[in-house]
């Protein structure tokens, strides 16, 4: 008779450890979860940190200008460079704004950025800037043989510039 009451009182009232995890138990498991972004959020401001050191501590232009290179040469190795610099800014910025859109778990964890729903419009916005930044310039050589040049040099300008402000502005807190 005692088996069958213990029994019966055991499935009426579950034990702790038979039941759902009380909010101590909860809390253990929101901060696992919580150090696992915090990792992950480390890792790609780490990625976006020497993204932006590698691009900044290039030398642009270094072999570009050379006198003893033609017009077109000189070109082709402008652009190669600007390249470079746009491809590190995709990268930079893809990982950042991959670090921005980590959802913060219900557990305080100091470090932890506000997920950043404007990024993307703003990158966006960016874009259009220096666009329109850089044919302004164009504009005002008239169709000069610099032109081209000059709309190359202002674009590698402008974005080497956003990434050291981006950097400040998201990587240094």
């Amino acid at each position: 008779m005692s088996t069958l009451f213990v029994l019966l009182l055991l499935a009426l009232h579950p034990l702790p450890v038979q039941g759902t995890p009380t909010p101590s138990q909860n809390n253990v498991l929101t901060s696992g979860t919580a150090y696992k972004q915090l990792d992950r959020l480390n890792a790609l401001q780490s990625r976006a940190r020497q993204i932006l050191k590698s691009e900044l501590s290039r030398r642009i232009d270094h072999e570009c200008g050379d006198a003893n290179l033609s017009n077109a040469e000189s070109g082709k190795c402008l652009n190669a460079d600007a390249a470079i610099t746009e491809r590190n800014h995709r990268l930079f910025t893809r990982a950042l704004e991959a670090s921005l859109t980590i959802e913060p778990p219900d557990v305080a964890v100091s470090g932890l950025p506000l997920p950043s729903r404007n990024f993307t419009a703003a990158e966006a916005a960016w874009h259009s800037y220096v666009g329109k930044t850089c044919a302004a310039l164009g504009d005002t050589e008239y169709g000069a043989s610099g032109t081209p040049t000059d709309m190359v040099r202002c674009q590698q300008y402008l974005t080497r510039q956003h990434m050291k402000d981006l950097g400040e502005l998201f990587l240094n807190h």
